[in-house]
């Protein structure tokens, strides 16, 4: 590590906030403007291995946050995918945990927010279930806790209809009901694997098997 007094402080030419630090006359690095004015890198202040030590974290831990700041606007992220992305561009895990914690304080990730808004996305343009939609959350990394306080909002009657919903886009393109156990089991077992719970699926099949679910070709004579 570079000890001695700061000979010169040159802003960079194509980017503005940075700045490059030389010590007695020789390079030593560079930093963000940020890092500049916490620790008053000024012409004549002396550093030593220590301070320089620290200034170089600092600004690792800068450059992370200007890291997590671009991704986050670009759209919200819950805070396992922020640490996990931030890891990946190859900072370290302990700095990649102090950003996330950070954003997290400033409020700008929110995992419980993040989890109420995923599961009233999901139900109003790509219906699923309550036991999908708790599994896309955890492996986007929101605790259980989190997820299931996110899906208690969601009431059956929600649920049975994003069921409707999902069943109506497929009946629209067979446009008619299911005419035999056969198909009428396909249908369920689909609903099954969307996540659908065994009350919302026993409410779909009492409904077809009584004729009340509305079919494609019934919509377009209504229209």
């Amino acid at each position: 590590m570079s000890s001695g007094l700061i000979s010169a402080v040159r802003r960079d030419t194509k980017q503005r906030d940075r700045y490059h630090i030389y010590i007695d006359g020789e390079f030593a690095f560079s930093v963000h403007e940020d890092i500049l004015i916490k620790y008053n890198l000024l012409k004549g202040t002396p550093v030593d291995g220590g301070l320089h030590e620290e200034v170089l974290q600092a600004e690792e831990r800068h450059k992370a946050y200007l890291t997590a700041l671009r991704l986050l606007g670009i759209r919200p992220r819950t805070a396992a995918q922020l640490e996990q992305y931030l890891t990946d561009k190859g900072y370290s895990s302990a700095i990649a945990r102090e950003v996330r914690l950070l954003c997290e304080e400033r409020g700008y990730i929110d995992d419980r927010d993040y989890a109420r808004r995923w599961v009233a996305e999901r139900i109003r343009n790509r219906p699923r279930g309550r036991y999908a939609l708790k599994m896309e959350l955890m492996q986007k990394g929101i605790s259980m806790d989190i997820a299931e306080a996110a899906l208690s909002e969601l009431d059956q009657r929600e649920e049975l209809e994003a069921a409707r919903r999902w069943l109506s886009k497929r009946l629209r393109r067979e446009a008619e009901l299911p005419s035999d156990s056969r198909q009428l089991q396909k249908i369920l077992v689909a609903l099954t694997r969307k996540g659908f719970s065994h009350a919302v699926v026993k409410a779909v099949r009492k409904e077809l098997q009584e004729g009340r679910f509305p079919c494609a070709a019934d919509e377009e004579r209504e229209q």
